[in-house]
């Protein structure tokens, strides 16, 4: 397989309402969906995933696509890759963002499926040696950003179960008071709830965990910073609430920091945050031989990255809810044909070749307005 032309386009992602986490409030998400070529003819799909500003991790949208268009894609010209484990192998010595280099080996795992008359999920499962009995659908939940107080919290859990999801993440940062998850608890006892506070605590802030370390969450996601491996192991070590680590893991040597320090229980995968779907795979198997328990992350994907993210999730290593939400849930217009829904907590795989799904015609629209370039 070559591939012999690429082409890119920024769609600026209007939210329906304004998506708080840490100390940051969301409206808009630019995000730049790649299209690539190879000599057959056929097209794979990848989605830049990085945030407008570095407020995730340190990569933002803006030097990820620097990089795809003055790094990577130049040097793939003329190169021949058997497998798309091959290219994420040529991919990650380039030492490129790993966002960028995600984005295009997320759209070399669709163009190889394509060329190979199988989808997404297909190809992900015969890495594994399974090939029959692939689930069609899989458990999802969903992340609720910051609100004020309690009250606005409880009526925005209660929208989303009344939709059919059966697992909340509550986004929560330092001014969230201990009285407004202990009053939401109340009223939702039964339901599988976590919480994640993205970095914007520190150990001093111990006594806040240990508050609500009989609160019944699943797990606390990423309380500490985020190259912090030694005090979340600390905070580990005195709550029985299991930690998960989200930003802190980049590579497989973060997935050894976390089993031999003791840092967490959990990890939250990302494909865009570890280069791709082939270091994803190689991690999460790695996280799983070592006791750790792992399921899929989302970063406010479009349709693209969804699809993405619903097959991988679909892996028998996942037996947690991922944050995969429906279309609906926070763009007022998705890019994508094929609509997402939840039914009983659980979303369908898109079918067909590749991901399974094709951009809206709108988006198409703005897609013909790029002009290919050619990588001869």
């Amino acid at each position: 397989m070559k591939i012999v032309e690429y082409k890119m386009h920024q769609l600026i992602m209007r939210l329906k309402q304004p998506y708080r986490f840490a100390s940051y409030e969301y409206r808009t998400r630019p995000i730049n969906i790649l299209m690539i070529k190879d000599e057959l003819g056929n097209i794979g799909l990848g989605e830049v995933e990085a945030f407008e500003f570095p407020n995730y991790v340190d990569e933002i949208q803006s030097q990820c696509v620097r990089s795809i268009n003055t790094r990577i894609m130049p040097l793939l010209g003329g190169k021949n890759y058997e497998t798309p484990f091959e290219f994420s192998r040529f991919i990650n010595s380039m030492n490129s963002p790993k966002m960028a280099s995600a984005a295009v080996e997320m759209a070399v795992w669709d163009l190889f499926s394509k060329r190979n008359n199988v989808s997404f999920q297909q190809l992900l499962f015969s890495t594994i040696g399974q090939m029959n009995n692939l689930p069609a659908k899989v458990e999802v939940g969903v992340a609720i950003g910051i609100h004020n107080n309690s009250i606005q919290m409880i009526d925005e859990i209660q929208k989303q179960i009344d939709k059919g999801y059966n697992r909340i993440k509550l986004k929560i940062n330092r001014g969230t008071k201990i009285s407004d998850l202990v009053e939401i608890r109340r009223h939702f006892p039964k339901v599988l709830m976590m919480i994640d506070c993205n970095s914007q605590f520190g150990l001093r802030d111990k006594s806040f965990f240990q508050s609500i370390d009989n609160l019944d969450f699943a797990m606390i996601e990423q309380p500490f910073g985020k190259k912090d491996f030694k005090d979340h192991a600390k905070l580990q070590s005195i709550i029985r609430t299991p930690i998960c680590l989200d930003e802190n893991i980049l590579t497989s040597d973060d997935v050894m920091k976390v089993f031999n320090k003791h840092s967490g229980q959990y990890i939250n995968m990302k494909i865009a945050r570890v280069g791709g779907v082939s270091n994803a795979l190689a991690m999460t198997n790695l996280a799983i031989q070592n006791g750790l328990k792992v399921w899929c992350g989302g970063m406010l994907e479009t349709g693209v990255g969804r699809a993405f993210n619903l097959a991988f999730a679909s892996l028998p290593f996942f037996q947690f809810p991922g944050d995969i939400s429906a279309s609906d849930r926070y763009y007022i217009n998705d890019i994508t044909e094929q609509s997402f829904m939840i039914n009983n907590g659980e979303m369908s795989i898109p079918q067909g070749d590749g991901i399974g799904v094709n951009l809206s015609h709108m988006a198409q629209i703005a897609f013909d307005n790029e002009e290919w370039i050619n990588l001869g």
